[in-house]
Parts: C-alpha cells; sequence; structure tokens
C-alpha cells in the first residue's frame, strides 16, 4: 500500500493519523504541493483528480478522498474503530 501525502494537506493528516492508529504498514510518497507536483503528469497517472491523499492498494486501486480513504480503512482493519 502507498500513501502519497502532502504535511500541507489536512486531509492527508487525517489518513495519517488513522494508518498510524491502526497499524497499518504503507510507503509514504511525499508530494510536493507549493511546487505543482500534484499537478505533474507522474502524479495525475496515480490520480487523474490531482488532489490528496491518494491511497494505492496493493492491486492497484486508488483512493482519493480522505473519507472513503478512512471508511476503506475501517473495514479492512476494523480494531481499534474509528468512530464509536
Amino acid at each position: 500500500m502507498s500513501f502519497s501525502s502532502s504535511w500541507r494537506s489536512l486531509a492527508a493528516y487525517r489518513v495519517r493519523a488513522a494508518l498510524a492508529l491502526k497499524n497499518i504498514p504503507h510507503l509514504v510518497q511525499a508530494i510536493d504541493m507549493l511546487g505543482g507536483e500534484h499537478l505533474q503528469p507522474a502524479f495525475r497517472a496515480v490520480n487523474p483528480q490531482a488532489v490528496l491523499p491518494a491511497l494505492k492498494l496493493d492491486d492497484g486501486q486508488v483512493l482519493f478522498q480522505s473519507m472513503a480513504i478512512l471508511e476503506y480503512l475501517e473495514e479492512v482493519a476494523p480494531e481499534p474503530a474509528l468512530l464509536p
């Protein structure tokens, strides 16, 4: 699992916190938003929406929105729960 993130993205921070809480192994790909890296063809190949965060699963599927990513993480690793 590969997680594309930027320190400036609050949505990415939310997902980073969930990944840490659930202790899910992943690689982090830091994206330079100030330099426009998220708008370059290499990142658009991963995420055509050119937004962060993006979570690329081992099967190649990519999740783009933080809430969708959190919902996925909750389904694959229910403990500890993110929501009561």
